[in-house]
């Protein structure tokens, strides 16, 4: 048992090292998004893709691992959690653990956080764009079309950029 608990351990810090390196691609993110610069925050989507795949890997690994212990336990997997191996562990693997827990926990806030701040600046950029879009097309102006005399004419209820009319 002392063994699965020590992989399950290196398991975690692996994960904890990983959703560092996604923190810090969130927070550039931001900074791109504040600068706006587009290209460089489009770059750092296809690092997140992969940040996100090495998350989803080392999660299998480790509910691999907690599957492994319910086995041998006669526990169920739901029952295994990190408050219940602190409980179950001595000494210094207690400390690791109980480290492990605060570090993840406030890791998972910070992302949370970072993540929230950077959906509001691309809302706000997408709706700076419909103003700008909206400003420069004069919605009165999209309802006019011109007959075959060259006359304009109101179109009324219709999303038709153009009439043709033969």
């Amino acid at each position: 048992m002392g063994n699965i608990i020590k992989e399950l351990i290196q398991l975690i810090r692996r994960e904890e090292e990983v959703l560092k390196r996604f923190l810090d691609l969130l927070q550039l993110q931001k900074q791109y998004l504040l600068a706006n610069q587009i290209d460089q925050f489009q770059e750092t989507i296809h690092q997140q893709g992969a940040i996100l795949e090495e998350i989803r890997a080392l999660e299998e690994k480790r509910i691999a691992k907690v599957g492994d212990m319910a086995a041998r336990t006669g526990m169920k997997e739901d029952e295994i959690t990190l408050t219940h191996l602190i409980e179950i562990s001595l000494g210094d693997v207690s400390t690791e653990l109980k480290g492990l827990k605060k570090s993840l926990s406030h890791l998972v806030e910070r992302i949370r956080r970072v993540n929230r701040i950077n959906e509001l600046l691309i809302k706000r950029s997408l709706n700076f764009i419909q103003q700008s879009i909206d400003w420069m097309i004069d919605s009165s102006d999209i309802t006019q079309v011109y007959d075959l005399n060259g006359r304009t004419t109101r179109q009324t209820g219709t999303n038709v950029m153009v009439n043709k009319v033969f």
